[in-house]
C-alpha cells in the first residue's frame, strides 16, 4: 500500500474537508479525491460520505485512523533512523602480545578513519578471528599476510652492568654472561645462533613465556637479552648497545583468510595498507 494514500486519508479524517486536506498535504483537491477513492478500492470499504459541509466519517474510517497514524509514523521514523544512525562495521581482530603501543595505536587510529564507523572486537590471536595483527611467523599457513612494519632486535643490557662501559659490544664480550630467554619468541632460535656464534659458554638465568616477562626480568637486572627495538622503547632499567654480530628483525602485519574480505571494512583496510605504509612517528 502506498503510504501517500494513508497520509491523504489522515488529512481528510482530521480536517473533515477535502479542500483543507489538500492544503495540508500540499496537493490539489482532485489528487486527494482520487487518492481516497484508490484507498477505498484497495481496502474494499467506504471510508467517507460527502456532504455540503465536507465529508462524513464512516465507522471504517474510525477503525483505520489509528492504524494509519502508526504506519505513517513508523515509515517516517525509518528515514530518521537511517539519516542519523551510524551503523557499525564490526571487525573481530586478534592482537599479538608484545607489539609496541605506538604502532598499535596508529594502526587502529588510521584503520578506524577508513570506514564510516567501526566496532572492534579484540581477541587473542587465533583462527576464529576475521583478521590477526601479528608477527609473520605466527600466522596460519593458509592465511594471507600483509606486512605493516619491521623492527630490529637489539641487545639490551641492565643498568649497572660492566658491559655498559663499552661503546660497542663484540661477541667475545658476551662470554660467560647471564642471559634471559623467551623460548616461544619467533627470534629465540636466531638469538641462540647469535650467542653460539662464538665458542663461549652461555649461562641462562631465565626462560620466559612472553616478551613482557622477558622485559620484566631485564629491568630487574637479572641478565642480558635481545628484544624488539620498538617494544623496549620508553622503558627503563637497561640500555641498548650496538653489537658486532648476526642481526635479526621481525615483520609484523595482518594475517587473514580470503573469506574475511567479505567484510567491506576489512577490504578497505587491506586495500589501504597495500598502497600505504603505517605512519609511525
Amino acid at each position: 500500500m502506498d503510504v501517500r494514500l494513508l497520509k491523504f486519508f489522515i488529512a481528510v479524517y482530521e480536517q473533515k474537508n477535502l479542500t483543507r486536506a489538500a492544503q495540508q498535504c500540499f496537493v490539489s483537491q482532485p489528487n486527494i479525491s482520487n487518492g481516497i477513492k484508490q484507498l477505498e478500492e484497495e481496502l474494499g470499504k467506504k471510508l467517507f460520505e460527502r456532504n455540503k459541509k465536507g465529508v462524513e466519517l464512516k465507522i471504517e474510517a474510525d477503525y483505520l485512523y489509528p492504524v494509519a497514524k502508526r504506519l505513517v509514523s513508523e515509515f517516517q521514523s525509518l528515514n530518521e533512523i537511517f539519516s542519523r544512525e551510524n551503523f557499525k562495521n564490526k571487525i573481530q581482530i586478534g592482537v599479538a602480545e608484545s607489539l609496541p603501543q605506538e604502532h598499535k595505536q596508529q594502526f587502529f587510529r588510521t584503520s578506524s578513519n577508513l570506514c564510516d564507523s567501526v566496532e572492534w572486537v579484540t581477541k587473542e590471536i587465533g583462527r576464529e578471528n576475521e583478521i590477526n595483527l601479528l608477527v609473520r611467523e605466527w600466522k596460519n599457513e593458509e592465511d594471507l599476510f600483509l606486512p605493516l612494519w619491521k623492527e630490529d632486535y637489539v641487545l639490551c643490557i641492565p643498568d649497572g652492568h660492566h658491559l655498559l662501559n663499552k661503546e660497542i659490544i663484540e661477541m667475545n664480550d658476551l662470554a660467560n654472561e647471564t642471559f634471559i630467554h623467551c623460548p616461544p619468541c619467533e627470534a629465540h632460535k636466531q638469538c641462540l645462533s647469535i650467542l653460539n656464534s662464538e665458542s663461549h659458554k652461555m649461562t641462562t638465568v631465565a626462560n620466559c613465556s612472553t616478551k613482557t616477562e622477558t622485559l620484566t626480568m631485564l629491568m630487574a637486572g637479572l641478565g642480558i637479552t635481545f628484544l624488539p627495538e620498538a617494544f623496549v622503547d620508553g622503558w627503563y632499567g637497561f640500555q641498548v648497545l650496538p653489537y658486532n654480530g648476526p642481526k635479526y628483525y621481525r615483520e609484523v602485519g595482518l594475517a587473514y583468510p580470503r573469506k574475511s574480505l567479505r567484510n567491506p571494512a576489512i577490504t578497505k583496510i587491506i586495500n589501504y595498507y597495500s598502497k600505504n605504509k603505517l605512519n609511525i612517528k
